[in-house]
């Protein structure tokens, strides 16, 4: 199991940051080299990705559900699939804190995950720079999103 974790600031309010992770339409949109999203329901939704390690390349499906633990405050990603004969498991907990000064909002994440099958032994220590990479990506895209689906609203 690969462990991640990050914070960052997102200029804009703690409820529209919040709205933005608990609705799969906007936030499975975050997901890097996204292929395909069908939004299942309000907390549900599957994805294909593209995915290369070094040069193997090809696609995962994957099934991921977003699961509120603190109504404003705290949520949790599931993500679970695979392809190319690998699998992965990914539990993503984000929660939001008010910016003092009403600056903003600061979102903490923290990420398990799991690869296994073939990825998981040819790839060896590139899964972790590779996994890293992917997880950074996702929060980062989603901070860029909330920014500009906020400015867009102004």
């Amino acid at each position: 199991m690969r462990k991640y974790s990050g914070d960052f600031a997102i200029p804009v309010s703690r409820e529209v940051v919040w709205e933005f992770l608990i609705d799969p339409n906007k936030v499975g949109h975050c997901l890097p080299d996204l292929l395909e999203l069908e939004i299942k329901d309000q907390t549900h939704f599957d994805a294909k990705v593209r995915v290369g390690l070094g040069p193997v390349r090809g696609a995962f499906s994957l099934s991921n559900s977003l699961t509120v633990t603190e109504p404003g405050v705290s949520a949790v990603m599931t993500s679970k699939g695979g392809g190319m004969g690998s699998g992965m498991n990914m539990n993503a907990v984000m929660s939001l804190e008010d910016i003092e000064g009403g600056k903003g909002t600061l979102l903490k994440w923290s990420c398990d995950v799991v690869v296994s099958g073939p990825i998981a032994t040819i790839g060896g220590r590139l899964i972790d720079g590779q996994a890293r990479k992917v997880t950074e990506q996702v929060f980062e895209n989603i901070r860029t999103a909330v920014v500009e689906l906020s400015e867009a609203a102004n």
